[in-house]
């Protein structure tokens, strides 16, 4: 089947839904689910819904028919596939709030709520990120992510955080990174050409040398 793209009044419901009474209170909020379902699609095994609305939701939502439940699901669905289709295009990837951390410590800006659920998404799917050769390279791109998000109280990340300069000159690297990650969970390492190395030759007497290797 097609993809059908998610159009404005769709997104809107799926929005309004998250902020309604029929979720728990520690359900995820569009921006956070969002980020959630960018880290997935990143994986290189992004796991089934039946894996991930449990995730989003927290609890199941008080729906109130089966088919308002599939409406749904099927809108979050499509938002997974809307988000796929997007790092796999050429385009630039829009993250779907302003670039910006709150000065209020008692308050989160869209962009730490989404950069909260995409960490969350990291840790959902950890072993595909960092089980690879390429963990370090993976680590150094998710260290943004990972100011942005708040949740971290590692030594360089509050440094970046006690500076408002500089944490603003990390996460604006976000949406270019988040294109980064993609490519670099999905591309191959370099193979350097085999060469084989050359036997020397010992010297030895009567000429019974059989050029085995000296450890």
């Amino acid at each position: 089947m097609q993809h059908q793209p998610l159009d404005d009044l769709e997104l809107e419901e799926l929005e309004n839904f998250l902020d309604s009474d029929s979720v728990h209170e520690d359900c995820q909020n569009f921006v956070m689910a969002h980020g959630f379902l960018t880290a997935l699609s990143i994986s290189t095994e992004a796991p089934a819904a039946s894996q991930w609305l449990p995730i989003v939701f927290e609890e199941t939502p008080n729906f109130t028919s089966d088919k308002e439940q599939k409406h749904i699901e099927n809108l979050f669905t499509r938002l997974f596939g809307d988000i796929q289709k997007e790092l796999e295009s050429e385009d630039d990837f829009l993250v779907p709030c302003e670039i910006e951390v709150s000065s209020n410590p008692n308050e989160l800006s869209e962009l730490e709520e989404w950069a909260s659920g995409f960490m969350e998404g990291v840790f959902f799917t950890e072993r595909h990120w960092f089980e690879t050769d390429k963990e370090e390279e993976i680590a150094e791109l998710l260290l943004p992510f990972m100011v942005a998000s708040g949740l971290f109280e590692d030594e360089e990340v509050q440094q970046i955080r006690e500076s408002e300069k500089l944490t603003q000159s990390c996460i604006d690297q976000i949406p270019q990174l988040v294109t980064d990650l993609f490519l670099a969970l999905r591309t191959e390492p370099e193979k350097k050409a085999y060469k084989p190395k050359p036997q020397s030759k010992a010297k030895g007497k009567g000429g019974n040398n059989k050029g085995g290797k000296k450890r």
